[in-house]
């Protein structure tokens, strides 16, 4: 017979044992999704790992772990067993656009973590951003890396072109979720994924059955910006020609109007290592109407390395090489090939039309705005240094972000040739975000009120012509003494250009207060040479300074 005291201690045990299994066996593995219109609906899909009767409570007020203080709620609209998860998926329709909101899952047991989410724009003068990238398989703690500055970039969505997993078991499935949340922002809002199948989700149903595709054959096309981008997502594991080729074209020839078009698929046409095999199906059935109908850009993974091309199009003659040749005026610009976690390859590859190739861990931070598309490729290794993107402008690369800077440049930058549909889109587009840190500045005539305007010349002045700003040289010891106007208190940022409008440095500046401003900064370790600071207050343009090193 036990003793009293050592009965209270096993059950006090029992009964703490028994709380923490019921926190803990909720409502996990958050994921958001679309099915249709991403300006108006949202998919929250979540893993009820135990509990019943769990309804999904969400408003544009945040009111915390209050379930029942949200004016809106749903039942899940679907439910699989699937991968050794009970996926709820609850199908959110009539929301307004560009707009954040919060929500909780409650069931019998308790209520969730309070969570967020935001619509896409439906205004195509609304620029966008984008992670895209596939193959997670195998390193978690490379997948860990890549996942978290996800949730520091705070994009639009994240296009993830498939193999999620190595096995497609059960466990490799449960550990792909849990990482997952690390995707989740500092502020709990979940990024919208749009999954595309790998040659190692053994079937349709791998990607149908854990994030609710709108597809059960995992091709499908989405609209976003109200016609200023659209999506499309193709399955290389099933057969190109045929059904899905039929789709493809009718769905090519249905929307001619929008401005951008993007494809991914998951093996490569072409890959850039010689490890993978040619597809010639994939050639035969996509190039051609890809061409055709003006995509303009299209991610590719599979091959386990980095690469990008210079626009191509799809010719077998003289000057070509495995089938394309480059086009810099109507071209495909292909970028890929995974590194979000699997084997890296070696790039041993390249083609004729090859802009730059790697093997490192990776994926593409993608801007698009009426004017132009912008690629970058983030290395994602060792993001514990890396801050967390402004709120106000997720457009300014943060501090400690490594972006790949090949011979061939830090941004692939993709011109649209037609002037934007709406005279005005421009305009609105500068008011509410600055250009990224690499692009080059505007003409000197949208200078900021608060620099001082140069007497006017007398013809039209080249945007390469800095000598219109106010000069500064540096000293014998490589310092420079530079001077702005602080409007209100805010943070500072000064980017260093160099003549092929790369960005050669950026210092940051936080909570710097407001009135007249002297720095000196230290240029001794710049090259000799001629130079333009970037001064930017919160991301807005503060001044220009045309800078003189050695000289």
């Amino acid at each position: 017979m036990l003793r009293k005291g050592y009965q209270d201690w096993i059950i006090t045990g029992c009964l703490v044992a028994w709380a923490f299994t019921v926190v803990q066996a909720e409502a996990v593995r958050f994921r958001a999704m679309w099915r249709d219109d991403p300006a108006t609906t949202m998919v929250i899909g979540w893993d009820q790992v135990s509990g019943y009767d769990p309804v999904l409570h969400y408003d544009e007020v945040d009111f915390g772990k209050q379930a029942t203080a949200y004016r809106m709620a749903k039942r899940p609209d679907r439910i699989t067993t699937a991968k050794g998860m009970k996926n709820h998926f609850v199908r959110l329709t009539g929301l307004s656009p560009n707009t954040l909101y919060y929500f909780v899952v409650k069931d019998n047991e308790g209520t969730s973590r309070r969570y967020a989410f935001q619509t896409a724009p439906d205004d195509p003068g609304v620029r966008l951003s984008i992670v895209a990238g596939g193959d997670s398989r195998n390193n978690r703690d490379a997948r860990v890396e890549a996942n978290r500055l996800v949730s520091k970039l705070r994009p639009h969505f994240v296009v993830f072109d498939g193999d999620m997993t190595g096995g497609d078991t059960d466990q490799n499935w449960r550990d792909w979720m849990d990482d997952w949340q690390e995707t989740v922002g500092s502020d709990g809002r979940l990024f919208p994924v749009v999954a595309a199948r790998g040659n190692h989700e053994r079937e349709n149903a791998s990607i149908t059955e854990l994030f609710d595709s709108p597809s059960p054959d995992v091709y499908f096309a989405l609209t976003f910006g109200g016609g200023l981008f659209r999506l499309y997502t193709l399955n290389s594991l099933i057969a190109p020609a045929g059904r899905q080729q039929i789709w493809l074209e009718g769905d090519l020839k249905a929307n001619p109007d929008v401005r951008w078009k993007m494809a991914q698929y998951h093996q490569p046409m072409r890959p850039h290592t010689r490890r993978k095999p040619e597809r010639d199906d994939l050639y035969a059935a996509w190039a051609g109407l890809l061409y055709e109908h003006g995509v303009d850009l299209v991610l590719e993974s599979d091959a386990h390395m980095v690469k990008t091309t210079y626009p191509v199009r799809p010719f077998k003659g003289l000057g070509s090489e495995e089938g394309f040749i480059r086009d810099d005026e109507k071209g495909i610009v292909f970028i890929g090939e995974g590194c979000w976690g699997a084997p890296l390859r070696d790039a041993d590859d390249a083609k004729s039309w090859t802009r730059a190739t790697g093997s490192f861990n990776q994926f593409k931070w993608i801007f698009v705005s009426q004017e132009k598309i912008e690629v970058r490729t983030i290395k994602t290794d060792n993001t514990q240094y890396v801050a967390e993107v402004s709120h106000n402008n997720i457009f300014e690369p943060p501090i400690g972000l490594t972006i790949w800077a090949p011979p061939t440049g830090d941004v692939l930058a993709i011109l649209h040739p037609d002037p934007p549909a709406d005279p005005l889109a421009g305009q609105r587009l500068a008011a509410r975000e600055q250009e990224a840190a690499e692009s080059a500045p505007s003409p000197p005539d949208a200078a900021a009120p608060s620099e001082p305007k140069p007497k006017p010349p007398s013809k039209p002045v080249d945007k390469n012509d800095w000598t219109v700003f106010p000069k500064a040289v540096t000293d014998e010891t490589g310092g420079v003494v530079i001077s702005y106007e602080m409007p209100a208190r805010g943070d500072v940022s000064l980017q260093l250009i160099n003549r092929e409008w790369q960005m050669v440095t950026r210092v940051a500046l936080d909570n710097e207060p407001g009135g007249p401003a002297e720095k000196r900064l230290d240029l001794s370790g710049v090259s000799d040479g001629e130079y333009l600071l970037v001064i930017k207050r919160n991301g807005q343009l503060l001044k220009r300074i045309f800078i003189l090193k050695g000289q």
